[in-house]
């Protein structure tokens, strides 16, 4: 099997050679047949001449992208031009090591139509990463758990160092957002078995991470978008405007009570229990319909309390991990704690809530 392996690149002169020679001593020491595809967002420091000096003597080549942005399109770049049975993405920082790549493809000779480089796995580890970036790279995973829960066994789908058959993405159409693009492909590609490497996650050699606000709101829109091309965000639409109607219910009994004479405190619980039951009969009457005719109505509630409480704690954790572990503003981290709160809402009544009792 030939070997195309994708290299997305922006601003990494000082790490691509170093890359190279890693990749090119794996090559030779294992005898793979491959060809290297750098896909540079017009970096402009240096690093096209880098690569065009190694395609004189090695199979490299580079595509220079003046237009588009982002590393999860230059791999769809990438993929286009390659010509290898396995197609294989990894990053240019060194944080993902050429020396696994043998065991990745040895994985996909052995019966696996796809290979995963882990940090969660046996072998596995996450490095010399800080507490808040643990906690938002598994706060990710879990929520791709709860909504695509045909993928949870899969324990780094938000890994970018892996490997699959070229046919898994034939004809599959992927527009991923940001720089997850093996999540798109686990959730809309065609294979039968993904297996994990466990590697460690390398420290940048040089260079800045890409961790941001930005990349936190796009990872959340791009699993909005799969919900969409999987059939699943129908659901979610009538949830969140069942929610905004709970928003009025909230405001509106609160203002009513405490205009009549009754502490703020106290109408504001009253309130949000009404704002609770007016989404959980609102939800049983149009949004989970169907389901709501194999579930006890007592029990209902209780697991829907209990399943909104869990999201107050969520959204504070975020309120706090985002505003003190990334410095955001604490409004922006609010926001994003609503949009982790809703979601766990969302995915708390798909799967317990109104979840046929057998």
């Amino acid at each position: 099997m030939n070997v195309s392996i994708i290299v997305p690149t922006y601003k990494e002169k000082e790490n691509i050679s170093k890359l190279f020679d890693r990749l090119f001593k794996v090559f030779k020491t294992h005898k793979i047949n491959g060809e290297i595809i750098v896909v540079d967002d017009d970096s402009q420091d240096g690093t096209t001449e880098v690569v065009n000096k190694y395609s004189k003597t090695h199979p490299v080549k580079i595509i220079v992208r003046k237009e588009e942005r982002g590393l999860a399109s230059a791999c769809i770049e990438g993929f286009k031009s390659a010509k290898g049975d396995i197609l294989l993405v990894m990053d240019a920082d060194l944080q993902h090591p050429p020396e696994k790549i043998p065991e990745l493809i040895n994985a996909i000779k052995n019966g696996a139509d796809i290979a995963i480089g882990s940090r969660y796995v046996e072998g596995g580890s996450l490095g010399k990463w800080g507490i808040g970036r643990k906690i938002v790279s598994k706060g990710a995973s879990a929520l791709a758990n709860m909504l695509f829960s045909e993928i949870k066994d899969i324990k780094d789908k938000e890994s970018g160092f892996f490997a699959f058959k070229k046919e898994v993405i034939k004809d599959v159409k992927l527009k991923p957002k940001g720089y997850k693009i093996l999540l798109e492909i686990l959730i809309l590609g065609n294979y039968d078995k993904a297996e994990e490497v466990g590697f460690e996650f390398g420290k940048r050699s040089s260079g800045e991470s890409k961790l941001g606000i930005g990349i936190i709101f796009s990872y959340i829109s791009h699993l909005i978008r799969l919900l969409w091309a999987s059939g699943k965000l129908a659901k979610l639409i009538k949830f969140c405007f069942v929610g905004l109607l709970g928003v009025g219910v909230n405001l509106g009994i609160l203002y009513f009570l405490t205009t009549a004479g009754l502490h703020y405190m106290i109408s504001g619980a009253i309130s949000i229990e009404a704002s609770v039951l007016a989404n959980f009969f609102l939800n049983r009457a149009w949004t989970f319909k169907e389901e709501a005719k194999y579930v006890s109505l007592k029990k209902s509630i209780i697991k829907d309390h209990a399943t909104r409480f869990i999201g107050i704690l969520i959204n504070y954790v975020a309120l706090y991990t985002f505003t003190e572990m990334f410095n955001m503003y604490y409004m922006f981290s609010m926001l994003i704690g609503i949009i982790i709160s809703t979601l766990w809402n969302f995915i708390g009544n798909v799967m317990w809530v109104w979840k046929q009792e057998k």
